[in-house]
């Protein structure tokens, strides 16, 4: 129950307007409580270890990625005259290339993490005997590899759907 809410809280929740934020917060702790719980149950610590692996790695590159491209941006608009973020003409060209290691970077931390948050719910899948988080882990796993090319952001938003609908099961 924890992981089902927490699922549609946290994917859902920040649609939610002026307490969106809280709300996928919370949704976040009831989906990490849940797996906790189901670890414990189970009797298997490397389901929790797997999927905190996950999270760490996830936040830790998002948070490099955003110190990556500020301090670029700020190399970058204070060398020369003629290389401001913006131009008349639109985004510079060093602007472009800031952002593409940005975006570079945040998709390897995302492969990694959703290769631990998949050995994750491949466990779950096996020890719960609910095929639909094997499913999801899959989803996770094409998705993350997949959003190089934007496609991956959809079936990462279908995996998250199939995750609520196993967290149901």
């Amino acid at each position: 129950l924890y992981g089902g809410i927490g699922s549609i809280l946290s994917s859902f929740g920040g649609f939610v307007p002026l307490i969106g934020s809280l709300l996928s917060i919370a949704g976040f702790i009831l989906e990490v409580l849940a797996v906790n719980k189901i670890s414990r149950a189970v009797n298997d610590r490397d389901i929790f270890r797997n999927y905190i692996v996950a999270l760490v790695v996830g936040i830790i590159g998002v948070v490099v990625a955003m110190i990556f491209g500020a301090v670029i941006l700020l190399l970058l608009g204070g060398f020369e005259e003629g290389m401001y973020i913006f131009s008349r003409e639109g985004y510079s060209l060093p602007f472009i290339g800031a952002m593409v290691l940005v975006l570079v970077v945040i998709w390897i931390t995302l492969v990694i993490a959703m290769s631990f948050m998949k050995k994750s719910f491949e466990s779950i899948a096996e020890k719960l005997n609910v095929p639909m988080f094997k499913t999801v882990a899959t989803l996770y796993w094409i998705g993350a590899l997949a959003t190089i090319v934007v496609i991956g952001i959809l079936v990462l938003f279908v995996g998250n759907i199939l995750k609520i609908v196993a967290y149901f099961s």
